[in-house]
């Protein structure tokens, strides 16, 4: 059986309003080796698929600086400290894209990255989505609006053109919940 890793001490790298780096000692319970490990401290992660009443997935295109190239993607963002995440994948829908929905509910939680990462990211399916407002972007952000049909999501996920491990994981909670109403 697997045991619970002592942390003998622990310290800060790096600290900004994204996440916190941190790196701990540890001792293996199986070897009793210290080992440096790092984790980041990051806030709750939400993302949301929006639908219309058409059928049509309202997606976002922009720009990741980790790979330095666009990403097809569903809205999402971090959920701001103490916030609900419903509340932030409602807030986060409608600063991306200027959408709303009239049903919007939980379909999923991953943990983020476990290897490294001290978050979830809870997944959100909204309904009978609406342009209801301009988008409301950031500094950092440079969003295009992309509409596809649900039914065309295996296959741009498939051809590679949707490749966000997280987003990936939302249109899995997608089928499973679709599977679910089906029941």
């Amino acid at each position: 059986m697997i045991k619970k890793w002592e942390k003998n001490s622990s310290k800060y790298l790096l600290e900004n309003k994204i996440f916190k780096m941190r790196e701990d000692l540890v001792t293996s319970p199986k070897l009793g080796t210290e080992h440096k490990v790092w984790v980041m401290e990051v806030p709750t992660w939400v993302n949301i698929i929006p639908i219309t009443s058409s059928g049509e997935v309202i997606l976002v295109n922009q720009y990741r600086f980790g790979l330095e190239k666009t990403s097809l993607e569903i809205p999402g963002g971090m959920a701001d400290y103490g916030e609900d995440p419903k509340h932030a994948a409602i807030r986060e829908l409608k600063e991306e894209t200027g959408f709303e929905g009239t049903e919007v509910v939980e379909i999923g939680r991953v943990e983020s990255n476990p290897a490294i990462m001290a978050n979830h990211t809870y997944t959100y399916l909204a309904l009978n989505c609406e342009k209801s407002a301009d988008q409301n972007l950031d500094g950092t952000e440079d969003i295009e609006i992309i509409s596809k049909y649900i039914d065309e999501i295996p296959s741009l996920i498939k051809n590679r053109e949707i490749e966000h491990a997280l987003v990936v994981s939302a249109f899995y909670f997608y089928n499973l919940y679709k599977l679910g109403e089906d029941s």
